[in-house]
């Protein structure tokens, strides 16, 4: 595909890709949905008025695409797009963007002229200060969702976390929670604690949110994985055996 091609997927005999339909899977949608191509991604539009789609990034999270949403497959290279189907079937189609990549633009600094107005303020999502071991830390919360799929790309929990840094969850717990009150009340990072004593949020309720700051961020990168002292990846093994298309 190039940017702004469309291609149609379905049961409908009208569909540029059709499945689901010989023998009959009626639980598919005939007019499931369309890929639309951009120049950095695809953009997965869900054409159904009833059925829900499926966004599995290779590694990331599963991302779901309800009825009439349409959802891009940034920042994802690789993704597996599941049509479920009737008792148990899978219809899955992978999405490779590579090809669609934009080359990315120098930055200022390097040999090209920074074209900002004066006095424009950059912005600015990362922390004033992280240590080393908030660092680490950082990296074991977020490791999970840089190299496993599905369900198990999540943020890692206290215990996963002591497990392959060493100490133990509640010393985890204590330097996280110390991370989070300083870039809410020093940076002023939304939603990474519950200053409303009343709602009752546990603290772990906010790994999620820390670690997609971190993610977001730029705090933590896959070059981070190496202050980890071994891979993630022999030890669990993914619930997807990896971005292949496939029809079950």
């Amino acid at each position: 595909m190039q940017p702004g091609d469309i291609l149609t997927f379905g049961r409908g005999a009208e569909r540029d890709i059709r499945f689901a339909y010989d023998p009959q899977d009626d639980f598919v949608s005939r007019h499931a949905g369309s890929l639309i191509a951009l120049k950095d991604g695809v953009l997965v539009r869900n054409d159904s008025r009833t059925q829900g789609l499926i966004l599995q990034a290779f590694p990331g999270p599963e991302i779901p695409v309800g009825p009439h949403m349409a959802v891009g497959t940034m920042p994802y290279e690789q993704v597996r797009l599941v049509v479920p189907g009737r008792h148990g079937s899978r219809y899955a189609l992978l999405l490779d963007t590579r090809g669609l990549r934009a080359q990315p633009r120098p930055a200022a600094g390097d040999g090209t002229v920074d074209t900002r107005p004066a006095g424009v303020v950059p912005t600015r999502a990362q922390a004033t200060k992280i240590t080393d071991r908030e660092l680490r830390l950082l990296a074991a919360l977020c490791e999970p969702l840089l190299l496993l799929a599905g369900e198990e790309a999540a943020a890692a929990t206290y215990r996963q976390i002591a497990d392959r840094v060493g100490g133990t969850p509640a010393s985890v717990r204590t330097c996280l929670d110390a991370l989070r009150s300083r870039l809410t009340d020093a940076d002023g990072i939304p939603g990474l604690r519950n200053d409303d004593a009343s709602a009752g949020a546990r603290a772990d309720a906010f790994g999620p949110a820390l670690a997609q700051w971190a993610l977001s961020s730029g705090t933590v990168t896959t070059g981070h994985l190496s202050l980890l002292p071994q891979s993630l990846l022999p030890q669990r093994r993914s619930s997807q055996s990896g971005p292949a298309a496939e029809t079950q």
